[in-house]
């Protein structure tokens, strides 16, 4: 009786076109997806608090859409692509003009891992106008990991590239003016009385070396330019230049940041008062934001 059952099933089977693995195959494929669509999370104030869960899985690129700029991202146990590391979990890289952060799996297992914890990690995300936490995890199914994260602030998703359209041809006008308004303000300065003197002065403080080449006056405006060069094995970090008369100073330094034996090329102006007597001598002097604070000044300056 059994086996007569058994062998009308088959029969049914074979009629209907499709044997019972057939069908099973083909209805594992019909429900369960390879991979998952993609993942919208709003950032509002509950969100942003709480660490947002991204799933990778090896051989599988996850990607997450940022709804700003990217600023910068820390990871412990992450690499960026250039660092070949081989205890980190994660390898992220920034995309698409820092508006995409792409999470790939490490194929090591990573430090963690090999010590028996689960593979994963936290990432600092900071952005133009927020700071995010991702909780990142490795899983083993492709099936189940996100392969893209869309992060959106609320009744922002229409807008969006709008506001940036908006922000750029907002700064390019912006810098059209400052442009057009330097222009003319050395223009008319050239149309004043001027004179410039290469009467400068030199100054070393340990392994800071400042020299003031030249001193120019265009009616009420002075213009200093100068160098500075490192002498030691340190980067020397510049601050603000300092001059000890006029006013509204305005400067220029081609490097804020001097490796050991290199040079920045400096100018620095100010304006004096109007009608005022003699300024008197003028002092240049340039500090360090950084280290041990030092400081050259050249003095005596006059044409």
């Amino acid at each position: 009786m059994i086996i007569a059952h058994l062998v009308n099933a088959a029969l049914a089977a074979v009629l209907l076109g499709a044997t019972p693995v057939v069908q099973a195959k083909e209805a594992a494929a019909r429900t369960t997806p390879s991979v998952r669509a993609a993942r919208r999370v709003v950032l509002d104030d509950k969100t942003v608090e709480k660490a947002i869960h991204v799933r990778t899985a090896r051989n599988l690129l996850t990607t997450v859409e940022l709804p700003e700029d990217l600023l910068g991202v820390t990871c412990p146990d992450c690499s960026d692509g250039k660092d070949q590391n081989g205890d980190a979990l994660f390898r992220l890289e920034p995309a698409g003009q820092g508006r995409y952060l792409t999470i790939t799996p490490n194929t090591g297992e990573g430090r963690r891992a090999r010590a028996g914890d689960d593979p994963v990690t936290t990432a600092l995300v900071r952005l133009e106008h927020a700071t995010l936490m991702l909780y990142l995890e490795r899983v083993e199914r492709k099936r189940s990991a996100d392969t893209r994260v869309v992060l959106a602030y609320p009744n922002r998703s229409a807008d969006g590239e709008y506001l940036r359209a908006e922000k750029a041809k907002f700064e390019a006008e912006a810098m059209a003016k400052i442009e057009s308004e330097v222009s003319g303000r050395f223009l008319r300065a050239f149309s004043e009385p001027h004179h410039c003197s290469r009467k400068g002065g030199r100054v070393r403080n340990e392994d800071i070396v400042l020299e003031v080449t030249e001193l120019c006056y265009f009616g009420r405006e002075v213009i200093l330019t100068f160098r500075v060069e490192n002498r030691g094995r340190v980067a020397l970090e510049l601050g603000p230049v300092e001059v000890n008369r006029g006013a509204h100073q305005r400067e220029y330094l081609s490097k804020r940041t001097v490796e050991f034996q290199q040079v920045s090329d400096g100018v620095v102006s100010v304006r004096l008062p109007e009608g005022g007597a003699s300024p008197g001598a003028f002092e240049v002097t340039v500090r360090e934001s950084a280290g041990k604070q030092r400081s050259a000044t050249v003095g005596g300056l006059e044409l």
